[in-house]
């Protein structure tokens, strides 16, 4: 009887102890198939970093500008213009809202020129000059999307005019700036048109990462606010009744730095 108890007891001591071991074993497959699932990657630890981040830049190049309208010529002498080169400088941040999605925004002090042709005023010839502008432009956000070291992005821009000049002729036939087609209180328009102080528009453009954090930089503006004042002409018997049409129009080319060490944009 004893035997028949000792077996008995035997038997189901070692029935527990394999089932006991098979659900341990379960378990630890259990625990390693959900620690297999956890991607701890330099990769996607990068991704999880980058997310919300704020990547600082450096940028500063040459402005290719001009003006654009079909009333060019109710203030040149002709309806012609050409574009003309100069520089700007800025400081731009992407925030970044996704893996390939971020919010781009730039601060940037751009000088504009446009070749235009003015009426000398002592020979009635015409001749060649130089309309120059300086913008601090804010490029409040534009929607980015970045693809392994490529980036596009488009959005828009408004601009303060800093000052503004046009190259003239004196009496002598010699070309000198005249800075005052910026626009004075004193100026009733009855004599010169002067520029407008707010410009805005549209602006898109491509970034492409060179190693070491450096990149370059393409953009096209488009403006649509009529640079030539319009205050005072239907009091001074100026025989124009509406704006005048006239816009601004910009190709930007620029390096730049990331600031940091994540600086792959």
């Amino acid at each position: 009887m004893n035997n028949m108890f000792k077996n008995i007891f035997t038997t189901a001591f070692t029935a527990f102890m394999l089932t006991n071991a098979s659900a341990q074993d379960k378990i630890e497959t259990q625990k390693l198939k959900i620690g297999t699932g956890i991607d701890t990657s330099i990769a996607f630890q990068n991704k999880l970093f980058n997310q919300g981040k704020i990547k600082f830049g450096i940028v500063g190049g040459v402005t290719y500008a001009n003006i654009y309208g079909r009333e060019i010529d109710y203030i040149f002498a002709d309806n012609k213009t050409n574009w003309q080169p100069s520089l700007h400088i800025g400081i731009e941040a992407n925030s970044m809202i996704g893996t390939h999605l971020s919010l781009k925004h730039e601060l940037i002090l751009n000088q504009r020129a446009a070749g235009v042709t003015l009426v000398d005023t002592f020979t009635g010839n015409n001749y060649t000059s130089k309309l120059k502008t300086l913008y601090l432009e804010l490029y409040p956000f534009s929607f980015a999307y970045s693809y392994k070291t490529l980036q596009i992005y488009a959005g828009p821009y408004v601009s303060a005019l800093v000052n503004a000049s046009i190259k003239r002729k004196d009496a002598n036939g010699n070309l000198y700036t005249d800075k005052t087609i910026y626009g004075t209180p004193s100026n009733d328009e009855t004599v010169q048109k002067y520029l407008q102080k707010i410009d805005f528009g549209l602006a898109s453009g491509a970034s492409y990462n060179l190693p070491f954090g450096f990149f370059i930089n393409a953009k096209y503006t488009y403006g649509f606010a009529d640079i030539f004042q319009f205050a005072n002409s239907n009091s001074l018997d100026d025989p124009k009744t509406d704006k005048i049409k006239m816009y601004n129009k910009a190709i930007l080319i620029s390096i730049g730095y990331t600031i940091g060490k994540n600086r792959k944009v």
